[in-house]
């Protein structure tokens, strides 16, 4: 099964991109949207302690894109919606831990975890 089919939602990604220098030397940036990109949240449950109450867990979203679209930690994703446009995970987020994942021979997807921007 090919990758790309498992990209089922869409995505606004935001770009914080180095534009100039203003008149005093300081650095311009400016963030850029990048619409509709192909990709995946899943939610991971952690297991974290289990006492006598029950067992207490921690779930975090995970963001995956296919190679062609690079992630890093400066990134922050908004909006991801399904193939129909239904809102999966409204706000916005920031991205932690963004790397790449290798296959046998060449890059395979891009992966972060998601953190609630507060």
């Amino acid at each position: 099964m090919r990758f790309e089919s498992l990209l089922i939602h869409r995505c606004t990604l935001v770009k914080h991109i180095f534009v100039g220098k203003d008149d005093y030397n300081q650095d311009i940036y400016e963030d850029v949207l990048v619409e509709n990109v192909p990709c995946r949240v899943d939610q991971v449950k952690k297991f974290v302690s289990r006492d006598d109450n029950g067992e207490n867990y921690i779930t975090q979203n995970v963001l995956f894109t296919g190679f062609t679209q690079a992630l890093n930690n400066d990134m922050r994703v908004r909006d991801i919606k399904d193939k129909q446009g239904n809102m999966v995970l409204a706000g916005e987020y920031t991205l932690e831990s963004a790397q790449p994942v290798y296959g046998r021979v060449r890059l395979h997807h891009y992966e972060a975890t998601l953190k609630g921007s507060e």
